[in-house]
Formats: structure tokens, sequence, C-alpha cells
């Protein structure tokens, strides 16, 4: 039986689920955050060390770049907000895209 997998040439390759560039991202956050924490000399304010403070936000950069570009690229910020600003209705009804459901497939014969 020959293989019906779909190929998608569109999709971007991934590796842990994320981008290359969001992998990447998230590297060297977490990379560059332990580093900067190793060379700080210990800084004092209000009775706390504020080392590990400026590190953990430098090391949350490299996971929210992921989030904010998981469905596509960091030049689709007007479509990001615009998702959240606009109201939005769902009416019932017919689907608008028929083609969605791929119903001419042959579908493969599985014998038990």
């Amino acid at each position: 039986m020959e293989d019906v997998t779909p190929l998608n040439l569109e999709d971007h390759p991934k590796l842990f689920g994320l981008r290359y560039d969001q992998l990447i991202a998230i590297l060297v956050s977490l990379i560059l955050s332990t580093q900067i924490y190793s060379w700080f000399s210990p800084i004092h304010f209000a009775g706390q060390d504020l080392r590990l403070d400026i590190c953990i936000v430098i090391a949350l950069i490299g996971p929210l770049y992921a989030l904010v570009t998981l469905k596509g690229s960091v030049a689709n910020w007007e479509t990001i907000i615009n998702f959240y600003t606009t109201s939005q209705i769902y009416v019932p009804g017919v689907d608008p895209n028929p083609r969605r459901f791929l119903i001419d497939e042959e579908l493969p014969q599985f014998s038990e």
C-alpha cells in the first residue's frame, strides 16, 4: 500500500514543536540570562539581590517571542491586534468554505 500522507510544503521545519527561529530565541535568552547572572556582581536594592530578577526577565524574552510568533511572523501584529480588538459575530448556517473537508478524497481500505 502506498503512503497517502499529504505533503505540506508550506509548513516551516520544526523541532520540539517550534520553528528554528523560535527555538534559537529561547536558547539564546536562557544562555544569555545565565551568563549575565554569573558575570554581574550582586546588585543590592531594598535588601534583595536584583540580579536574579533581571536575569529572569531576560530569560523570558525568548519564550515570549515564541508565543507571539506561534501562528505567524512578527509582521503579523496587525492581524493579532485586530483579532483581539474587533467584535466577531458567528452566524450558524452553511459552511462558507465547502472545500474545507476533502469529500472527494479516496481513502485507503484496511483489511482486518
